[in-house]
């Protein structure tokens, strides 16, 4: 049976994604901040979307407040202007809001891979993810002619304004592009890494997490035609208070995903700490490995029948590591260094030119991995 009043349920829902939303914001922030100190420029896009995801909220609750969740008939004059003028600073305010989980996301990857082709095909998405709000704000802001005839349709009858079903339905199919995009970006990268199908499939589990926002946005579609053949507004927002709270809140889990997952396997001793040794993305390792020029110089291998060859380098390895640090090292050749009190294996490696392939793997991995240990 149909709940006749929708405002009860409708607040429950919101409030409670809304405190799972920000408890994982706090979750990232004091992961990346105190335990894995590698914070970046998606922690501060991060921040922002803490206060943009409160002001979102708040804007729901105005909805609640001026009587959505409730029959039309049910309300004064009054509330459904009120109801009208807080729909379109949603309309507005909802596609920024995508346009900041997006870019945090995207920022995200920015750190997984060097790759000049990844890189450049995020750069893309970013502007591909503007160009979209763009559009969205273009088709909020120009949907009538005059403008006030979105709030007063009454005082204007004479009024252009594009198909309401237009309006709704086009900003929500440009978000479910954005979203897929976002979601299969990684994945040729992730599969090409040479570690088991199980850890690949862990990492892209981490990220396709966010496919939970994809198919709730599916269903905001039904909701969305709903509100173009029904007259029953402000009932049928009570469902979109409720739809979207779940879009955005599983989005904003989506993103900070990877590093709540750090701070778990730090809390039942399965991850690794920023002094712990593990590679890569604390900021005393990130400064000691992977690259030809902080290796420690040793001298030329005779006899070897490498060609291109440019000298040999003394590289340590700890001898107590995580299985995907160990995986990597035998991939690549080389080790990280060892910490005081800890045994360390000692290997004069020969470098040539060709190993510079072997060596951008290893940083494509140590980047990719970290979606699993929390980048």
């Amino acid at each position: 049976m149909a709940f006749e009043n929708l405002q009860p349920l409708s607040y429950g829902i919101s409030i409670t994604l809304f405190l799972l939303g920000t408890a994982s914001i706090f979750l990232r922030l004091y992961t990346r901040g105190f335990i894995l100190k590698t914070f970046g420029w998606d922690d501060v896009m991060a921040i922002f979307l803490l206060a943009v995801n409160t002001i979102q909220q708040v804007i729901l609750f105005m909805f609640l407040h001026h009587g959505c969740g409730i029959h039309t008939w049910l309300l004064s004059s009054e509330q459904i202007h009120q109801i009208l003028k807080w729909l379109f600073v949603e309309e507005v305010f909802y596609y920024f809001t995508h346009w900041v989980i997006k870019q945090a996301f995207l920022l995200f990857y920015l750190r997984l891979s060097q790759r000049p082709n990844f890189q450049k095909m995020v750069w893309i998405t970013m502007g591909l993810n503007t160009a979209f709000l763009i559009i969205n704000w273009l088709l909020a802001f120009l949907q009538c002619t005059p403008f006030d005839a979105i709030f007063h349709p009454e005082n204007h009858p004479e009024a252009h304004c594009m198909n309401s079903l237009v309006l709704l339905i086009i900003p929500s199919i440009l978000n479910i592009i954005t979203d897929v995009i976002i979601l299969v970006l990684p994945i040729p990268t992730v599969w090409q890494l040479q570690m088991s199908t199980r850890r690949k499939v862990g990492v892209l589990a981490v990220i396709g997490f966010g496919a939970a926002a994809v198919l709730i946005s599916g269903c905001r579609i039904i909701i969305l035609y709903q509100l173009h053949v029904s007259s029953d507004i402000a009932y049928i927002l009570g469902k979109m208070v409720i739809i979207a709270s779940l879009e955005i809140e599983f989005a904003i889990m989506a993103v900070n995903l990877p590093s709540v997952k750090a701070l778990w396997n730090k809390m039942v001793g399965g991850g690794s700490s920023a002094g712990s040794g593990a590679m890569g993305y604390s900021k005393e390792n990130r400064s000691k490995g992977y690259k030809l020029s902080s290796f420690e110089p040793g001298s030329r291998t005779g006899g070897s029948k490498m060609h291109k060859s440019r000298g040999s380098f003394t590289v340590s390895k700890l001898e107590r590591g995580s299985e995907s640090e160990e995986e990597l090292f035998r991939q690549a050749g080389i080790g990280g260094q060892g910490l005081g009190g800890q045994i360390k294996v000692t290997t004069n490696v020969a470098i040539t030119s060709d190993d510079k392939d072997a060596v951008g793997e290893l940083e494509r991995q140590d980047g990719l991995d970290a979606i699993v240990r929390g980048a």
